[in-house]
């Protein structure tokens, strides 16, 4: 029985399975893809992420493979675009690079990889006991194990499974697109195209490739019907503003739909069992906070079982310990979170925005420290740094 079975192989899983591992923890991934994996989301890689990596050991090799991105460009209507530069190094690279990566040291650390669907949790009185889980061959299977991390993603079932989700609140938002060729070169930027609830994001990637995603209300995907590509290219280029546009790009591979893009949770552990990454709550992606988050997360979820197994301390001050880390990472930038909710909504307060930054260098140095990851916990967006940029 392993001391320790991980759902979900992603950045947060493999992140917490490799802590383990080289640990010396008996620990089991639990993964029904096989990787490398495709998957569009989460490929820029602010400066905790890397941090985190190289915690990891594998900060050296993702830089080897990654494109080194030069800042943030915000592009508002009536406005022009404001280039908000990062601070410190930051990446982009296709997720189906950086899971493999990630994925392949846990397992070169000691970590086992069971391929299968969780479908249930297993408990012992009250306390989370191990998984229930269906192999690709339809046969079903029990692993038992002293701790379970929920690292399966927004919608997570083992979130669910505790009875731990919170109710969505507002109108619901999904991000579209896919991988694209033919795109002009961004020099280095990401471009933020925003206007009136929807925001177009081009993220360079390695190569020629472009991570191109089209976010909208749920209200307005439903109009487009069967022609969501259709509808994809026209609301690009509306917000384009004859800037950019879909015109001569093409995608490679499927597109996708990732969405709703909100999940919350109302506590990130149980007796047994602890929540890290996107399970264990969802940040809208225009921030770009969600690697660096399910990095970070995935090592104190280790540090935290481990001193548990070692006598260190018990199960409750260490599982309240990571808690009250996760609440401190996640809710700073909730607020960050929530006010580009606003400048996404709000035409009037994008422009007045992208005007103050614009005259206001230092409120973009501030932002971008921000937006970083790899400052200090103090040095988090503040309200009063948030409200200048729309008072």
């Amino acid at each position: 029985m392993p001391d320790v079975v991980v759902v979900g192989g992603g950045p947060a899983g493999a992140s917490c399975a490799l802590n383990l591992a080289r640990r010396g923890v008996d620990v089991t991934i639990v993964e029904r893809a096989r990787f490398p994996r495709r998957k569009v989301c989460g490929e820029y890689l602010n400066a905790g992420a890397m941090a985190a990596l190289d915690e990891l050991g594998v900060g050296a090799s993702v830089r080897e493979r990654a494109r080194r991105l030069t800042g943030v460009r915000l592009v508002t209507p009536k406005i022009d675009p404001v280039e908000l530069r990062f601070p410190s190094p930051a990446f982009a690279l296709a997720r189906a690079t950086l899971d493999d990566r990630l994925l392949d040291a846990a397992l070169a650390a000691g970590a086992m990889l069971v391929h299968a669907r969780v479908e249930d949790l297993l408990y012992e009185g009250r306390r989370v006991a191990g998984v229930a889980a269906r192999g690709d061959d339809g046969a079903s299977a029990k692993l038992r194990a002293r701790f379970v991390v929920g690292a399966d993603g927004s919608g997570s079932l083992v979130a669910r499974k505790l009875d731990l989700v919170r109710a969505s609140r507002g109108a619901r938002r999904f991000a579209l697109g896919g991988h694209y060729l033919g795109f002009d070169d961004l020099g280095g930027f990401v471009e933020m195209h925003v206007d009136r609830g929807t925001y177009f994001a081009l993220n360079p990637l390695p190569g020629a490739l472009t991570n191109v995603m089209v976010v909208v209300r749920e209200k307005q995907l439903a109009t487009w019907s069967q022609a969501v590509d259709e509808g994809v290219r026209g609301a690009a280029a509306t917000l384009g503003g004859g800037r950019r546009s879909f015109d001569g790009a093409e995608r490679v591979g499927a597109r996708a739909t990732i969405g709703p893009l909100e999940f919350g949770v109302r506590a990130v552990t149980q007796p047994g069992a602890l929540l890290v990454g996107d399970a264990a709550g969802f940040l809208n992606p225009f921030t770009g906070q969600g690697v660096f988050l399910a990095l970070r997360g995935g090592i104190d979820a280790a540090v935290a079982i481990d001193d548990v197994l070692t006598g260190r301390a018990s199960e409750e001050v260490a599982f309240a310990g990571y808690a009250a880390q996760r609440t401190r990472d996640f809710e700073r930038r909730r607020k960050l979170a929530r006010v580009v909710d606003l400048l996404v909504d709000v035409p009037f307060l994008a422009r007045r925005a992208s005007a103050r930054l614009r005259r206001f260098p230092e409120l973009g140095e501030h932002l971008m420290n921000a937006l970083s990851g790899g400052v200090a916990s103090q040095r988090a967006p503040s309200p009063a740094l948030l409200a200048r940029l729309i008072v």
